[in-house]
């Protein structure tokens, strides 16, 4: 099929009109607000497509999926610039407005070019985790699990991970909890809120023997 025009459309996007009327879909590309198969503008200028360029159906899907694959990186570049993230979260958020295809290829150049990096993202998320929630290194490292890391990858990243959940305890109660400590159900109160942080009951009463309190009693924990 022969193409008709190129008409500039929302920004990086042009709309193909042909001499027959064509449905985007079947060539697996989004048809723009009017209804025209819509690629990447560069790519349009790259390719040299112009008005009365002969198009076969091949060459057509070819381009849709050369186009995607082209504003999947150019998308990845930019989520990438305005934060720091794991392949999955990419992934998942090029998701949204391509396919898996391009979504995979992009993350794939990421990670050529070194801006998407899962060993040194667990590093740096995981040791984020632990100093912004003051959370014990194993809810950290559940956390970040959640984030679709590898989970040696995790691993590795505990290991370096600069951690001192005595000192992180107290510091919570100081803050936090200090003036809730009391009886026995107020300290049971600090120490299950303390728990579900991921700390162990031995941490937490170690942590408490430095304030006034007893602690003798929570043997059941």
């Amino acid at each position: 099929m022969k193409i008709i025009e190129i008409r500039p459309r929302r920004k990086f996007v042009s709309g193909i009109v042909f001499d027959i009327e064509v449905d985007p879909k079947e060539y697996g590309a989004d048809p723009d607000a009017a209804g025209l198969l819509s690629l990447d503008s560069e790519l349009c200028e790259m390719k040299h497509l112009k008005a009365g360029l002969e198009l076969t159906d091949a060459e057509i899907s070819a381009l849709v999926r050369e186009s995607h694959i082209k504003r999947a990186k150019s998308r990845a570049l930019w989520y990438l610039s305005r934060g720091d993230c794991s392949r999955k979260t990419l992934f998942d958020k090029l998701k949204k407005a391509f396919p898996e295809y391009a979504c995979e290829a992009a993350c794939d150049r990421m990670e050529e070019l070194r801006f998407l990096d899962d060993e040194a993202y667990a590093k740096r998320r995981l040791q984020r985790i632990i100093d912004e929630k003051k959370v014990s290194v194993r809810m950290a490292k559940q956390l970040l699990k959640l984030e679709g890391i590898d989970a040696d990858l995790i691993d590795d990243a505990a290991e370096v991970a600069e951690y001192d959940p005595i000192g992180t305890i107290v510091t919570l109660i100081e803050r936090k909890y200090k003036n809730k400590l009391g009886d026995k159900a107020q300290n049971d109160k600090v120490i299950a809120a303390l728990m579900r942080k991921g700390y162990s009951y031995s941490e937490i009463r170690e942590a408490l023997s430095q304030f006034d309190t007893p602690t003798d009693y929570c043997e059941d924990y």
